[in-house]
């Protein structure tokens, strides 16, 4: 018989073989304030047994007590705080009077990362951003001529960092820049209107839409509770001049490409969808089903009314299809008609899909062959002392706001000497430390360079000072499971993946982060004994043919530091056919809302069973970039994810860099 004992912070129950379950209930706090220390590795040494606090310093720790001895060390850690180490049997002792570890702020050996923790006197102003249509979640906060930002948070409010005089600016996307003096530390209240040029009508909502009830296939549920993602649309958003199925799909969805597939045995080209997140390939043959009141159709149902249309889902992650077998991989669209419409529809010829032939010829990725004055000003130096002179004099009329200014003088002065060119990188930290778009810009060239310990140390800023986006859950895990810190990458998998991050869901990245915690667990499963794991959950979001031979021939992830950017990369496949994923306003209006409002900037595409030959990967950058703070991409490509045999290549670009469309890359593809 199971029995539960009860200390004053701490469980202990049995099992019926005899054995402890611990769990730990507790927080850490600041020493001097008393404030809570948000995201702290919790750890006991070389046990595979870790947790993070939480958003609030509170942490839970679960394990079992015939794991851990009495001398093992239970470790706290923070940046910018006092490691804490005790033994268990001290822990043990500890619990019986407090569930509160204090941490003390490091003083000593003052590092490029203590500057994240140096609070200057400038004051807080707190506002509001709303439109006509309610509050604006996500809408972009900054000071002007500094690199002090703010994100508007469910409700429209905000809080930054500012003086007297200063200028606030503030953005949304599809809305006109608003600029205010400030004159005064009164609350500021932000009414922005839509943008005419850019924009018709964009509706804005504090939360996500209440009526979450979705038809999946299995009969309707609530959004919130399926576990996969899902969008709709309804009668009143199908324009009365569309005329065929395609003219309904086209621009309402994200991610979705109309192509046109030659059939053989027909008399013209067939409109064919093809959906980004559905087999998560870009490859031809993995093309979209649609389900029709119940009948399933593997081609396009041109023959559909639009006009006695009910509703369309769209069905895109891989748990979603699970219903539909391996013909739904490539995503569904299950159509509802109008009841007085069934049976009844007329069939109308389709409209022409113009043919998706790929017959450019490109420049490849190269750094632009004019150097800036400053790079020019360095060159000219004869030896390394007079460089850093220079380097030293430049301070006093360049902009020192310029995070291209940084990157390009520590790729001059690592010729010299590394140390020195990498302390220019990172003094970066204190420009940039409440401006996410420049820190994760710092975070990626960090993990290009190698330095993946001090790129962990920008996302766990970032976390707490974005803790609310997606994005950064995502990236802390990543990184973790990259310095193959597995328990912690565990720990933050389990959580997304079973949605127990308070006011966020994860939604965005289900599938990216599936993946990537798929292919920890294949390729590290030794590893990951006795860590919380999320194995039940991740299992059940792939359909089982994938589950049982995880791996891709090619996975492609493309991060970028900027959600506002409007880009398109283009693959062409090895038969010179071309697919198209555009970040724009006009073709993805609504993924870029929702990128804005829940915090993530993340796109992933994988090849497999292609074709043998030649993969063209082109970007074009539709965006005039800030010269001082541009959006940063980082490209990553996987060969053979998820396998012994997996290989990775990352690269960092500077979108105002690409002033027309090239060639990013080539890869080879041999089945």
């Amino acid at each position: 018989m199971n029995r539960v004992i009860t200390f004053l912070f701490f469980l202990i129950s049995t099992t019926n073989f005899a054995q402890y379950q611990i769990t730990i209930d507790a927080y850490v706090l600041d020493y001097q304030t008393n404030e809570p220390i948000p995201f702290s590795e919790i750890s006991i040494m070389n046990k595979n047994i870790a947790t993070l606090t939480n958003k609030d310093g509170q942490f839970k720790l679960a394990y079992q007590e015939d794991l851990v001895n009495d001398q093992d060390l239970f470790i706290i850690k923070s940046n910018g705080y006092k490691s804490l180490e005790i033994t268990h049997q001290q822990l043990y002792n500890f619990l019986r009077n407090t569930n509160k570890f204090y941490l003390k702020q490091a003083q000593s050996n003052v590092t490029w990362d203590s500057e994240f923790y140096i609070d200057d006197d400038t004051e807080i102003v707190y506002g509001k951003v709303f439109s006509v249509s309610g509050p604006i979640q996500g809408a972009s906060i900054r000071i002007k001529n500094t690199l002090i930002e703010s994100k508007s948070d469910f409700e429209g409010y905000f809080s930054i960092k500012a003086n007297l005089n200063d200028i606030l600016i503030v953005n949304y996307l599809g809305m006109d820049e608003k600029q205010i003096i400030i004159d005064d530390l009164d609350d500021k209240y932000v009414l922005l209107k839509t943008s005419a040029e850019i924009l018709d009508e964009v509706v804005l909502n504090s939360s996500k839409v209440t009526d979450n009830q979705v038809d999946t296939g299995y009969g309707k549920k609530n959004k919130d509770a399926m576990g996969f993602s899902a969008s709709t649309i309804t009668a009143k958003e199908i324009s009365p001049a569309a005329i065929s199925i395609v003219d309904v799909i086209r621009g309402k969805f994200a991610g979705v490409q109309v192509g046109s597939n030659q059939d053989m045995s027909s008399t013209g080209n067939k409109a064919t969808i093809y959906v980004r997140g559905g087999s998560l390939s870009i490859n031809n043959s993995a093309s979209a089903i649609f389900d029709v009141d119940g009948m399933i159709y593997t081609e396009t149902p041109d023959f559909l009314d639009p006009q006695q249309i009910e509703s369309i889902t769209l069905l895109r992650s891989l748990g979603a299809t699970n219903k539909y077998g391996s013909e739904g991989r490539g995503g569904v669209f299950i159509i509802k008609m109008n009841v007085l419409a069934r049976g009844s529809a007329e069939i109308v010829d389709s409209a022409l899909v113009k043919g998706n032939d790929y017959t450019e010829e490109l420049p490849g990725l190269t750094k632009d062959s004019i150097d800036s004055y400053y790079i020019n000003e360095l060159k000219s130096a004869k030896t390394f002392v007079d460089a850093k002179r220079t380097f030293k004099d430049q301070k006093k009329y360049v902009n020192t706001l310029s995070i291209p200014y940084y990157f390009e003088c520590y790729e001059y002065f690592s010729k010299w000497d590394n140390n020195f060119a990498y302390s220019i990188l990172t003094s970066l930290a204190a420009l940039a430390k409440n401006n996410t778009k420049a820190l994760k810009a710092l975070a990626f060239k960090m993990e290009e360079i190698g330095k993946l310990e001090d790129a962990k140390i920008v996302y766990q800023h970032l976390i707490k000072i974005r803790p609310n986006d997606e994005q950064s859950y995502r990236d802390l895990a990543l990184i973790y499971k990259e310095l193959e810190n597995y328990p912690m990458a565990a720990e933050l998998y389990s959580r997304m993946l079973n949605k127990s991050i308070s006011m966020v869901d994860m939604l965005g990245l289900e599938e990216t982060i599936a993946n990537e915690a798929a292919q920890m667990y294949f390729l590290n499963t030794e590893d990951l004994n006795f860590t919380k794991f999320p194995l039940k959950s991740l299992s059940g979001l792939f359909p089982e043919y994938i589950w049982q031979d995880f791996g891709y021939d090619y996975r492609i992830v493309f991060d970028w530091t900027d959600p506002n950017i409007e880009f398109n990369i283009q693959f062409v496949n090895p038969n010179n056919k071309y697919f198209n994923w555009s970040h724009t306003v006009i073709d993805s209006r609504d993924k870029m809302i929702d990128e804005i409002q829940y915090g993530y900037n993340t796109e992933e595409f994988i090849i497999d069973d292609s074709d043998k030959g030649e993969w063209i990967i082109n970007i074009e950058n539709f965006s005039i970039e800030n010269q001082d703070n541009p959006t940063y991409l980082k490209y990553t490509v996987y060969k053979n994810y998820g396998r012994p045999n997996e290989i990775k290549k990352l690269m960092v670009i500077n979108l105002r860099e690409v002033t027309q469309k090239i060639t990013l890359d080539r890869l080879m593809y041999y089945n």
